[in-house]
C-alpha cells in the first residue's frame, strides 16, 4: 500500500512542473506586468525613477486583497530585480489580515530596496507582521503600516481597481518561486 501511495505521488509531483515553455511565458508576463507597473509610477511620480536607479535593487508584485468584516487574505506573484549581477528572482506572496474592514481590491506594490540586509532578509522570505490602513476606490488608494518606520526600503503602491477601507494586523509571506528562478 505504501508503495502505491508513492508512487501516486511521484506521478503527481512529476505532472506538476512547468515545461520550458510554459516557464518562459510566465517569467515574461511577470518580468511585462513589473515594467508596466513602473511606468505606471513614474508617470504618477517622476521622482521614483531616481529612486530606483539609486537602489541596490526592487520588487514588483501584482497582488488582490479580498477583506471581510475580521479576516482577509491575498496573494500575489512578481519578481524582484537584484541590480549586483543582474539577477532576477521570482516570487509568490501569502497575505493574512485580521482586523476591521470590507472590500476587494487589486493592485502593484513596488519596493524599493536601499539595504542589503532588507533585500537579503526579504529574498530569503522571511514573515513580516505589520500593522496597517488602507482605503481604495477604483484606481485611487492610501496606505499606511507599520513597515514605513522601518529604515532600507520604500514601498509605492499602483491600484488596479476595487475598493476597501481596513485597519489590521497582518501577516505577509514572500517566497521564493523555485521553478520559475534560476539558481
Amino acid at each position: 500500500m505504501k508503495i502505491i501511495l508513492l508512487i501516486v505521488c511521484m506521478f503527481i509531483t512529476a505532472c506538476s512542473s512547468m515545461t520550458v515553455s510554459e516557464k518562459e511565458t510566465k517569467r515574461s508576463e511577470l518580468d511585462k506586468m513589473a515594467a508596466k507597473a513602473i511606468a505606471g509610477l513614474v508617470e504618477k511620480d517622476a521622482a521614483i525613477q531616481q529612486e530606483l536607479d539609486d537602489s541596490l535593487g526592487y520588487a514588483v508584485a501584482n497582488m488582490k486583497l479580498t477583506k471581510v468584516p475580521i479576516v482577509g487574505a491575498g496573494g500575489g506573484e512578481g519578481v524582484v530585480f537584484i541590480k549586483a549581477g543582474e539577477k532576477k528572482i521570482y516570487f509568490t506572496v501569502s497575505r493574512f489580515d485580521l482586523g476591521g474592514g470590507w472590500g476587494v481590491r487589486s493592485y502593484k506594490a513596488l519596493m524599493v530596496f536601499n539595504s542589503q540586509e532588507v533585500l537579503d532578509n526579504w529574498q530569503d522570505g522571511k514573515w513580516e507582521f505589520q500593522a496597517g490602513a488602507e482605503a481604495s476606490a477604483g484606481t485611487a488608494s492610501a496606505e499606511g503600516s507599520s513597515s514605513g518606520l522601518a529604515q532600507g526600503f520604500t514601498i509605492h503602491v499602483l491600484s488596479d481597481g476595487g475598493a476597501s477601507a481596513t485597519v489590521t494586523a497582518r501577516v505577509i509571506r514572500v517566497r521564493v518561486n523555485r521553478e520559475l528562478t534560476d539558481n
